[in-house]
């Protein structure tokens, strides 16, 4: 009896599980970045300055995805970080020639040799994000951009 009794609950056991499981599942297959880099062990590529003049990285984008990204050389760059603020706090605006929504990673420094990853915004073709401490930030580190689908704007 106490069998039977386990087998017809077993469909609703494995559901449950299925519901609980699946979500921490797919939270592991997604890599959080670093939360902390001395300077010297910034990733390639990344951009690295106080935003005073902008910060700037060339994006190549194909068929809809980032398939390369590098500081860029000379010019304006097609995703721009720009610095403003006072003593008191920073605010950073970002800008994208782009013509797909993109996401980045992005360090701030308070001394400007240890950088700690702070959340951002998607960012929308066309409109400017704003981000701000209140506190003054001497240097920023910006790079890995990536697509996101177009109107995501979740800050993480």
């Amino acid at each position: 009896m106490k069998s039977l009794r386990i087998a017809r609950r077993w469909p609703a056991v494995a559901m449950l599980a299925l519901l609980v499981l699946s979500p921490l599942a797919s939270a592991a297959g997604k890599k959080a970045p670093p939360k902390a880099f001395a300077r010297a062990e910034l990733p390639t590529g990344f951009v690295v300055g106080s935003g005073t003049p902008a910060l700037a990285l060339e994006v190549a984008v194909a068929e809809g995805q980032v398939v390369s990204w590098s500081p860029a050389a000379q010019g304006p760059g097609n995703l721009r970080a720009t610095r403003s603020g006072d003593e008191t706090q920073t605010m950073l605006t970002v800008s994208s020639d782009l013509p797909v929504a993109v996401k980045f990673d992005l360090y701030l420094s308070l001394d400007g040799e240890h950088f700690t990853y702070t959340s951002t915004c998607g960012l929308t073709p066309g409109i400017s994000s704003f981000e701000m401490w209140q506190q003054p930030v001497l240097a920023f580190a910006m790079g890995n951009p990536r697509t996101v689908p177009s109107g995501r704007v979740a800050c993480d």
